[in-house]
């Protein structure tokens, strides 16, 4: 009877120690020898496919280095690719398979503001990191208004962003363009027709402003556009000095082509407040080399950071080209995130994101951060123009940094950005 009293006992012990370790795993997402999974949603068609394509490579290429150094964790990664096809809604819907039927660890991408939030929402709400890739407005780490003229909070505990923002963009763009161009300058402005094209047009009108600008036209155009002659024969009355084209992707190209053919290269500045390499490369070098921009990353930073010329190296020797801004965007987010993992020893969203709140970084740049408290990464911003055609060593050498400022000079400050991020339950 003791030795079966013994025996009995024993068995609960082990029944109690299994369902432990069971349990901790479940915690930990999945079993220690099971693979881990990056859910990739990002643009495969539509007016951003050039940039959603060149994502797509950089996460392919930086998911190959992690698993021929180990994996992470000492487990392989896996990835899953989706198309957004720049539409929220079907974001919305890849994000939960991602979730529901895939169990991914984490989800990246963007290359579209209202489909980086709206998988932004879906991750908060499943308790899944996501790291925003190409995302350019300040909404994805603050706040959106409402119709009705309230704030609506749009940054979550869940969501990390390398890519600067509009409000970024402004606050190294427009003290370039009074030094330019004066403080009495006349501004028209053709917006693309959504939450991006409005929060950095607002930005902008903000900054020229205050500086005593003046702003003589606005035009929304839908996503998607070809046809800009119309918005630009509103220009040309308008007897504007510079032409701010708040547009990406094809909608930029479309819109500089046809603002080369009406030659108003020839009467008015141009500036595109966001470049990025695959629309340059499209963009006709007459009116490309008079070209003001932004950006956060270019090719030619590989003369400066070891890292970035790692980077463009193994990408060029990969695909035959350089990475543009949004495969940097991609490359950082994979890497960011499996070093927080490495860190946390966990795939586990609550653990890895302390691990990235307010840690120092270098990836491709300088020294960065990400801030704590609305997950912003402070990063210095880059000033573009466009090369004249005997500049340039080859066919992508597109532009060049004519300044920057770094990123404490162009963050938002706690009180103009003042989110309050969830706890965890």
């Amino acid at each position: 009877m003791r030795n079966f009293s013994m025996r009995f006992l024993c068995c609960l012990v082990l029944v109690f120690c299994l369902g432990h370790i069971n349990v901790s795993l479940a915690q930990d997402g999945k079993a220690e020898n099971d693979t881990i999974v990056i859910g990739i949603n990002v643009p495969l068609s539509g007016p951003y496919q050039d940039q959603g394509l060149d994502q797509r490579r950089a996460y392919q290429l930086a998911v190959d280095g992690l698993n021929a150094r180990g994996g992470v964790l000492g487990r392989e990664v896996e990835y899953i690719i989706k198309d957004t096809e720049v539409n929220p809604e079907v974001a919305t819907h890849n994000a939960l398979e991602l979730i529901q039927n895939d169990d991914v660890d984490m989800i990246t991408g963007g290359s579209s503001s209202a489909v980086a939030i709206a998988q932004s929402e879906v991750c908060q709400k499943n308790g899944v990191v996501f790291m925003a890739a190409l995302t350019h407005s300040s909404v994805t780490t603050g706040f959106d208004h409402t119709k009705t003229g309230y704030k609506a909070q749009k940054a979550h505990r869940h969501t990390f962003r390398w890519y600067l923002n509009d409000w970024m963009t402004k606050e190294a763009l427009v003290p370039f363009l009074i030094e330019r161009f004066g403080t009495k300058a006349r501004y028209f402005y053709i917006s693309a027709d959504y939450i991006w094209g409005y929060s950095l047009e607002k930005s902008i009108r903000l900054g020229t402003g205050l500086q005593g600008g003046e702003t003589v036209g606005s035009i929304a155009t839908p996503l998607g556009s070809t046809d800009f002659s119309g918005p630009l024969a509103k220009v040309r009355e308008s007897k504007a000095d510079i032409l701010i084209l708040n547009l990406f992707g094809q909608d930029l190209i479309h819109a500089m082509q046809q603002a080369r053919e009406m030659e108003l290269n020839e009467s008015l500045h141009i500036v595109a407040p966001l470049m990025e390499i695959n629309m340059a490369h499209a963009i006709d070098n007459e009116v490309l080399q008079n070209t003001y921009s932004t950006t956060l990353w270019y090719q030619s930073l590989q003369e400066r950071y070891a890292r970035s010329k790692s980077f463009v190296q193994s990408f060029s020797q990969e695909y035959n080209r350089p990475p543009g801004s949004s495969a940097a965007s991609a490359w950082v987010a994979v890497h960011q995130w499996a070093k927080a993992v490495e860190r946390a020893s966990s795939t586990e969203a609550r653990k890895v994101i302390p691990q990235l709140e307010g840690h120092m970084f270098n990836e491709l740049k300088g020294t960065e951060q990400w801030r704590s408290w609305d997950h912003q990464a402070v990063s210095s911003v880059f000033i573009l123009q466009g090369k004249a055609p005997v500049e340039m060593a080859d066919e992508w050498d597109l532009l060049k940094i004519v300044d920057e400022v770094p990123g404490n000079k162009v963050v938002r400050t706690r009180s103009e950005n003042p989110v309050m991020l969830e706890f965890f339950d």
